[in-house]
């Protein structure tokens, strides 16, 4: 899997992260099972990959 094909997803997750003042982990969490379902219908795995580029980036943001 291509996380650059991911781009825009990722961008909305680190958004709506970044704009809610909740923690990351529910937004996350939601995401999760909004990935696994159709559409995309994507492995755990893939999810996990997904979810690594997010927390990095968020915590890249918050240095």
């Amino acid at each position: 899997m291509r996380l650059e094909e991911w781009e825009v997803t990722i961008r909305t997750i680190v958004d709506e992260c970044n704009h809610e003042q909740q923690r990351p982990d529910r937004i996350l969490t939601k995401w999760r099972a909004k990935l696994e379902q159709e559409p995309t219908l994507l492995q755990p795995f893939q999810i996990d990959e997904i979810v690594r580029e997010v927390r990095r980036r968020l915590s890249n943001d918050s240095r």
